[in-house]
């Protein structure tokens, strides 16, 4: 039996005059993974900030397990939730002076050399620079510093962009194999529709800031909308 990790009722989000999301309803489930798609602008990366607590929101709630709305949680509280998430950011953000070890070493101090070889990198990286790695090897440093902590949801916001097609084949066959191996709730916003087929159980498409279709990845070209058929497809 599926079993609800995050539920989102009602989120509205605005900046300024502009509403990003409106009314949003969405569920996350337990160790499955969730990808986010939609036209770029729609609100996803803003829809993953809210759920990690990053972004405050103007009505509506995300409630987390016996937490009711993260929202009125205190500050203690809400970092604590916080420290559940580890979170793999578009263009990996490492430090670009500061050695892959140095990296990591701000999550965790030990299991380095594991965590490295659950990512595919060789021991050998930790003494390297980012700006001396190629994009492929930056995201795999990023994801081994998402996972450092055993975080309990993983947040991946385009984990293949700028990525050629083999390498971003690499990646998703090694984010799937980490979601399997730990049951990670996991999270992924991402424009590439392979990425989606290749790792996603569950597939929700924003649509005027709010959730328009939301069903299993691998029937999304059977059962979706026809807003979601002409997105996939490049029609507008």
């Amino acid at each position: 039996m599926r079993k609800i990790k995050i539920s989102i009722k009602n989120l509205s989000k605005n900046f300024g005059d502009k509403q990003v999301l409106n009314n949003l309803n969405l569920d996350i489930y337990e160790s499955e993974s969730l990808a986010i798609i939609g036209e770029s602008g729609t609100g996803k990366s803003v829809l993953t900030k809210c759920i990690d607590g990053l972004e405050n929101y103007e009505s509506g709630t995300i409630s987390y397990e016996n937490i009711e709305d993260i929202k009125k949680l205190s500050k203690s509280k809400k970092n604590n939730y916080m420290g559940k998430f580890g979170i793999l950011f578009q263009n990996a953000a490492l430090f670009d002076s500061l050695t892959v070890e140095e990296n990591l070493k701000f999550c965790k101090k030990n299991n380095l050399k594991k965590i490295l070889k659950d990512v595919s990198l060789p021991e050998s990286l930790l003494k390297e620079y980012p700006n001396n790695l190629s994009i492929g090897v930056q995201k795999r440093v990023g994801l081994a510093r998402a996972i450092l902590k055993n975080p309990e949801i993983l947040i991946l916001d385009e984990p293949t962009t700028g990525l050629d097609p083999i390498m971003s084949k690499q990646i998703n066959s090694l984010i799937k194999k980490l979601v399997d191996k730990k049951k990670i709730t996991t999270v992924t916003v991402t424009h590439d529709m392979q990425s989606v087929y290749e790792f996603s159980d569950y597939t929700a498409f924003i649509e005027n800031g709010s959730i328009s279709w939301y069903g299993k990845s691998n029937e999304i070209k059977k059962k979706g909308n026809r807003s979601l058929i002409n997105f996939i497809n490049g029609i507008y």
